[in-house]
């Protein structure tokens, strides 16, 4: 790389951060998640905004030559923040709710995963790409029962249900879809593999690597906390032996005809729950790469997007998917957790704290992009979908607070209104 190249990274790359925490800075002060703000930076970066408008700016400041290198260090970033939803999810424990955790998760699962499914078999034909039918209906049913754990904690944070019940059963919840999706993923970009090698040995190196991690690594690297190995290394030795774990899972799963981002979730999934550890890493990791890599992740993401490409049909698609997005895991979750004795209100919050997508959507579709599961005008339609479908979490959540509230007022408010009423 000359001079001149570096120098051009470097200038694209502090524009990209610059641009990307603008925008995660302007949608929190109105209450929504940063990492929306983040992927709508990123797309107006494209040809959506930036490269309709200003062509020349855009080539100025984000030049075709600096690509592939926002590219690399987006995969990097993809590493880092794999590794951390690994560590997070395992995080959620299901604990005494079992039942209730297994039938919400798994009716927030399977209905979006099934509506999925029936929205790849009538769009097929518009949309259709040069793979098997049956990864492009099972990876379209697994990018809409996708759920961002994520943002999902982020929300509850911010809402201050972190450490309610509440909050508790949809992590939890949350947890067990993730893994179930990521896994399901997995197999299906086997499938979908334009190697040389056989999807059904890509399938049995996929199936392996996972066993050899839980029962293996996993276990093994308890009987290393129990015998007090990580607390006589110091913090930046641990931070550097899962980096570099993480990096080599990546480069294997890779290596066998998935993605990279397999790798590191598992080992994420598989290290041990030290308090001082797993603090450690997801701090000094996530500032890396939510600071610097990600904002890279969005603009590659976001130049692949191209708002101008969708006619009218695309238009009722999008419609189409949001509907199906959002009613699979609300109704999907809501009806399993009023069986198991929550109360409406409830059951419906949960639906709606579980069909938040953000970042993780995105994951998948550019996992999805990769492995030529989805046209360049699906690719957009789908992530328009996790935009819409994660901004419409916070005004529903509202919602349901307002009506909790006004249906529980009457009680109180109904002996005032008739003494008002009599006075007059």
């Amino acid at each position: 790389m000359n001079s001149a190249l570096l120098s051009q990274v470097l200038l694209s790359l502090a524009f990209v951060v610059a641009v990307a925490r603008l925008g995660g800075f302007l949608l929190k002060r109105v209450g929504q998640p940063a990492v929306v703000g983040e992927i709508l930076a990123g797309i107006l970066l494209g040809p959506s905004l930036l490269g309709l408008l200003a062509p020349r700016l855009a080539h100025l400041l984000l030049p075709a030559e600096v690509k592939p290198y926002l590219t690399l260090l987006a995969q990097l970033g993809l590493v880092i923040f794999m590794l951390i939803v690994g560590i997070e999810v395992e995080l959620a424990t299901v604990g005494r709710r079992a039942p209730t955790v297994g039938a919400v998760a798994f009716g927030a699962a399977v209905l979006p995963f099934l509506l999925g499914i029936l929205f790849a078999l009538v769009t097929w034909r518009w949309y259709a790409v040069q793979v098997s039918r049956v990864a492009f209906l099972l990876y379209i049913g697994v990018a809409v029962a996708v759920t961002a754990f994520p943002v999902l904690a982020r929300i509850l944070r911010d809402r201050g249900l972190a450490t309610t019940p509440m909050g508790s059963l949809a992590l939890s919840c949350a947890a067990v879809i993730d893994v179930a999706a990521w896994l399901l993923l997995a197999g299906v970009i086997a499938l979908a593999g334009k190697t040389d090698r056989s999807p059904w040995l890509m399938l049995i190196l996929a199936t392996a690597f996972v066993l050899v991690m839980l029962l293996v690594v996993r276990p093994g690297l308890r009987a290393l906390q129990r015998r007090g190995t990580f607390a006589k290394m110091s913090p930046q030795a641990v931070l550097i032996a899962v980096l570099v774990a993480s990096v080599l899972a990546a480069c294997f799963t890779e290596k066998i005809g998935l993605h990279t981002i397999f790798g590191p979730f598992m080992v994420g999934l598989c290290l041990p729950r030290v308090p001082s550890v797993v603090d450690m890493v997801i701090d000094r990791a996530a500032d890396v790469s939510s600071g610097l890599l990600l904002p890279a992740f969005f603009v590659v993401a976001g130049t692949q997007v191209d708002v101008r490409a969708l006619r009218a049909r695309d238009l009722g698609v999008l419609a189409v998917v949001v509907v199906l997005s959002m009613s699979g895991k609300i109704f999907g979750a809501a009806g399993p957790a009023r069986l198991t004795g929550l109360s409406l209100r409830d059951s419906l919050t949960l639906g709606v704290l579980l069909s938040t997508r953000g970042l993780t959507e995105l994951v998948v579709l550019a996992v999805g992009a990769a492995a030529g599961l989805l046209t360049p005008t699906l690719y957009t339609i789908l992530v328009i979908n996790a935009v819409v479908t994660t901004l419409a979490t916070g005004p529903l959540l509202t919602l349901i607070e307002r009506s909790g509230a006004r249906a529980a007022r009457p009680v109180a408010d109904q002996r005032p209104v008739s003494v008002t009423a009599s006075r007059r």
